[in-house]
């Protein structure tokens, strides 16, 4: 069988209703048209790619808005924190100003250390919540978090010992660990039975085991924290973040000048 031979192409002026004149490339194919197929428009085709790339980059945009949306709901960060970004931390001491440009250091990082955790502890109205709740915010551009307090973290895992619950004890403590980021708040706050302690124990080393970051936000000092938790606790999160202190004045109590 003879192949069939494509000509050389040709050239010819044409116009363009949206773009006046232009050379047109003509290729015969003997046999298949009489007429020569003609290139169109470069000006067209440019103004094409240029929509349909446009058009790919908006629908890109909106799948990583709702994306991120849905990831922000699935945090569950409480009301009264769920605008609280960094920027609104507005530091009133050195010791507030370093702990700010951690937060912003521990959000640029994220998920390029290994499990990086944190325990935010100290005085009541100092911006734990706040901080720990604008570093959710903030990763969730990218990542999965979920922010509750340990009573209600305690709570979901404990339902799972009711016969009409629909999920077990493991998916419940799956559940806790599967974030990327896990904030735990009110820590010390509950009486905190042995058995607590151990569920809680069991969540932050499942983490740990897992490479997961942990903020944990407690109104205890430091010294109370590890009496609390125990040293096999506290030893996690010094040997991949840090404690700490917010030992500032309560914003709830300063007055406006």
């Amino acid at each position: 069988m003879n192949s069939l031979s494509i000509s050389e192409p040709e050239t010819e002026t044409v116009t363009c209703e949206q773009h006046g004149a232009y050379v047109a490339k003509l290729t015969r194919i003997p046999g298949f048209v009489d007429r020569p197929i003609r290139s169109e428009c470069p000006a067209c085709r440019e103004q094409r790619d240029r929509e349909e790339e446009a058009h790919k980059l908006a629908h890109e945009r909106r799948s990583q808005e709702m994306a991120r949306a849905g990831r922000l709901a699935n945090c569950r960060i409480p009301p009264r924190f769920a605008d609280k970004t960094l920027a609104d931390f507005v530091p009133t001491s050195e010791g507030a100003r370093k702990t700010k440009a951690l937060a912003e250091r521990y959000v640029a990082a994220f998920g390029t250390a290994r499990g990086t955790s944190l325990i935010f502890c100290g005085k009541p109205g100092t911006g734990k919540t706040h901080l720990a709740c604008a570093i959710a915010h903030a990763i969730t551009e990218k990542f999965s978090a979920r922010f509750c307090s340990v009573l209600t973290a305690i709570r979901h895992v404990k339902s799972a010992y009711r016969k009409d619950c629909e999920y077990t004890e493991e998916e419940a403590i799956g559940d806790l660990i599967a974030p990327a980021l896990l904030v735990l708040d009110e820590v010390g706050v509950q009486v905190g039975s042995e058995h607590e302690k151990m569920l809680l124990f069991e969540i932050i080393n499942e983490r740990y085991q897992q490479c997961r970051s942990t903020i944990l936000v407690s109104n205890l000092t430091a010294e109370e924290i590890a009496e609390y938790l125990g040293d096999r606790v506290v030893d996690r999160f010094r040997e991949d973040g840090a404690i700490v202190a917010f030992d500032w004045s309560s914003y709830r109590t300063r007055r406006p000048s």
